[in-house]
């Protein structure tokens, strides 16, 4: 770790009692505290590979949401949705060793999340991309940007929660994870593909996902991701507790 990244986590303990309180206040996530939670297969983009798709690839859980809006409510806001690239096809909400979290939302940078609900269509899931705002080390490229691109199906008029049922029924919600390589050339490399396939039911204050769960080599860096550590911890701590979360708390960061 840089000096970069210490100061990080260092202002990320003096910010994390704020976000206690908020979550405490709020008695749910301070940011996204409902969610659709889909499972999803995830599959190997392009003809050659490489090694990190092929860590990402097989079952998933997914968790699409608003920022700040509880409900079904459509208005001004950021999407988000959260992966957890798992090795298993259990349904738990509890992490397995070697599983990688990745939270996207649909703002490209974090000096831009004033502006984002300007440019995010709160109707629909589908038709907006999602990145992750950060710097991450990508284990076999290198330090990259990562968005997932959604598929720009039209809700047809519908409420995003049925229109985005409707696209799984038909196979069609499927989005695409990239990387960005943050050198010279610049060059943009297809990872994986996540196709949702049915939609569970678990408890969501047990599904806890940490920026920094990074088991298949998708690893948060700089400043602003270091913040991220104390300040998600803290938040998570102030939320309702469940028998879920409670049974292995070293999974509950």
């Amino acid at each position: 770790m840089n000096t970069t990244e210490t100061l990080g986590r260092a202002l990320g303990v003096a910010l994390a009692p704020l976000t206690a309180v908020g979550s405490l206040v709020r008695r749910a996530r301070l940011f996204h505290p409902d969610g659709l939670v889909y499972r999803a297969e995830v599959t190997s983009l392009g003809n050659r590979g490489s090694s990190i798709a092929d860590r990402l690839a097989g079952p998933a859980l997914v968790r699409l949401s608003s920022a700040w809006w509880k409900g079904d409510k459509e208005w001004s806001d950021i999407l988000g949705l959260a992966i957890r690239f798992r090795g298993t096809a259990e349904i738990t909400p509890v992490p397995d060793p070697g599983d990688q979290d990745l939270l996207l939302a649909t703002m490209r940078r974090v000096w831009m999340i004033p502006f984002a609900p300007l440019t995010t269509n709160p109707h629909s899931f589908l038709c907006n991309d999602y990145h992750g705002a950060l710097p991450f080390n990508v284990e076999g490229l290198g330090r990259a940007r990562l968005s997932l691109l959604g598929p720009r199906l039209p809700t047809e008029g519908r409420p995003r929660a049925e229109a985005l049922e409707a696209a799984v029924a038909k196979g069609f919600a499927v989005f695409e994870l990239w990387a960005r390589l943050l050198e010279r050339s610049a060059r943009i490399e297809p990872l994986v593909a996540v196709c949702l396939l049915e939609r569970v039911s678990l408890d969501q204050e047990a599904l806890r996902f940490d920026p920094f769960r990074e088991g298949r080599g998708l690893s948060p860096c700089g400043f602003v991701q270091n913040v991220r550590r104390a300040t998600y911890r803290a938040s998570q701590w102030a939320r309702p507790q469940t028998a879920g979360a409670r049974g292995r708390p070293s999974d509950t960061a």
